[in-house]
């Protein structure tokens, strides 16, 4: 196997492919992770009102474009390819595993696609939804209303798991902002720290290990250090591995 690209105070960087990296872990406690939306065919048409603004659409799209992954792929490709590296998942993980998978609605031809109808992954159970909210959105040209909000589905692996009861209170509405541009470096879909700290906090013990598949610029793995949690982030894009090593060794939670 290669070489990991950071491994430092028990967080692990792969650059790769999770679908290659991933028969090779075990053992995993919880995974969080938000995959690309394949939405690019999408957001991508001609843009109009708040959308088609330097600020809005348009500036989000041409920073997706610049820094983001290749995301338009056959949407019954996609969730197989999302299935199958959630039942991927499954085998890397403890019986007592939990899995939180942020992903959001989307509409193809007129018809909206809930995560929940399209991803069953073998070997998981679905235990909660959680919804997220941005407090904001982009989308006021459309027909409907403007929608705020993404999807992060709570699976758990096992009969049974970890749940520590404090966490309780943190509901099943999360009312979180998302995270800024920072001189144009920061990962275009980055989710803010605080939804895998929730999760670790929840269903992981210190010194249990975290796992995000695609790790982006590694904010699952910069809160899994601040909890106390080893990690492993698997990552596509080098440019992301660079910025997630350098935000650990630097041990800041936000991109500069």
């Amino acid at each position: 196997m290669a070489t990991p690209y950071y491994e430092q105070d028990g967080i692990t960087i792969w650059h790769g492919d999770c679908r290659e990296i991933l028969p090779t872990l075990s053992g995993v406690n919880l995974v969080v992770t938000s995959p690309p939306y394949n939405q690019m065919s999408v957001v991508t048409g001609k843009a109009s009102g708040m959308w088609g603004r330097t600020a809005g659409g348009v500036g989000f799209v041409r920073e997706w474009a610049a820094n983001g992954y290749a995301d338009n792929k056959d949407e019954a490709a996609y969730q197989i390819e999302q299935n199958e590296v959630g039942r991927l998942l499954s085998a890397a993980c403890a019986d007592d595993a939990s899995l939180f998978y942020n992903h959001q609605l989307r509409w193809r031809d007129g018809v909206c696609l809930h995560p929940v109808q399209w991803f069953h992954p073998e070997g998981w159970r679905m235990r909660q939804e959680i919804i997220w909210d941005r407090g904001g959105g982009m989308m006021f040209n459309a027909r409907m209303f403007v929608r705020f909000d993404e999807r992060i589905l709570w699976f758990t692996r096992g009969d049974s798991w970890k749940w520590n009861q404090t966490s309780v209170g943190f509901s099943t509405v999360w009312r979180l902002a998302r995270m800024q541009q920072q001189n144009g470096k920061v990962h275009p879909v980055e989710y803010p720290v605080e939804i895998p700290t929730r999760a670790i906090m929840a269903t992981t013990d210190a010194g249990d290990i975290v796992l995000d598949p695609y790790c982006g610029g590694g904010t699952t793995l910069v809160a899994a250090k601040l909890e106390g949690r080893r990690a492993i982030g698997i990552e596509m894009e080098e440019r992301y591995c660079e910025i997630a090593a350098k935000r650990l060794a630097q041990g800041v939670l936000a991109f500069d």
